[in-house]
């Protein structure tokens, strides 16, 4: 169950934000409101996951920022969206290290891709523990065993992961979904991390590289010069 706090004081924004969060399934509890006082003492209660705050506020003397750093306070773990119209307050917001800060007019499709790469990397933390590495595709929460992983690699601007079942695109950098992974897990190419206890046999190729070759999938990874003693060190070869 995720909680999500909305402060925005114009409310046709504030209903068209909500709008959109209430499609995603793992948020549960959404609080809106056009008070920054009753933003703080929701989120004082509630503990939200999710705070996406409007940064001027009319006829107010706290604005959105003075809510942030209140509710920051409470939680640090939160992860706070500034969606204002005015780009003057992106360096100010700096100090309670927003998420993101969404300029208005809003589109629709950036702000939703924004709040799914939230709530899967709040999903990921729960699932961290079990051994299974949580993604979003369209509109589906995918959960991949890390056994079935059989190497990672670096797209332009997404990791794709290989496994036993598919091959899987997200929108995050190659660290940091090895990061999530096991030890068994060895980067071994700027481009690639393989799953160690899947490596069939390794070829030296012609320019002093690694083609390798897994257990019973097609795809092959490589592996630098550079990242070669880490293999060595694994198998102690």
């Amino acid at each position: 169950m995720i909680n999500a706090l909305i402060l925005e004081d114009e409310e046709y924004n504030r209903d068209f934000i909500r709008q959109i969060l209430s499609v995603i399934p793992e948020i549960t509890n959404i609080f809106t409101t056009s008070s920054g006082e009753e933003a703080y003492a929701w989120a004082k209660e509630n503990q939200p996951q999710i705070a996406l705050l409007d940064i001027e506020l009319a006829g107010q003397t706290a604005n959105g920022l003075d809510v942030a750093r209140g509710i920051d306070q409470l939680n640090n773990d939160m992860y706070i969206v500034f969606v204002t119209g005015y780009s003057k307050y992106a360096v100010e917001s700096f100090d309670v290290h927003p998420y993101g800060y969404v300029l208005k007019p809003i589109r629709i499709s950036q702000f939703k891709e924004l709040i799914e790469e939230i709530v899967c990397r709040l999903e990921q933390v729960k699932q961290k523990p079990s051994g299974v590495l949580t993604i979003r595709v369209k509109n589906e929460m995918i959960h991949i065993n890390h056994s079935d992983i059989i190497f990672i690699e670096a797209g332009n601007h997404k990791t794709i992961i290989h496994s036993l079942e598919a091959i899987w695109e997200v929108r995050k950098g190659l660290d940091e979904v090895k990061n999530i992974l096991g030890a068994d897990f060895v980067r071994v190419h700027r481009s690639f991390v393989v799953n160690m206890t899947k490596i069939k046999k390794t070829r030296e190729t012609y320019d002093r590289s690694y083609e390798i070759e897994f257990w019973d999938y097609p795809e092959t990874a490589l592996m630098s010069r550079y990242y070669y003693p880490k293999y060595k060190d694994f198998f102690r070869v």
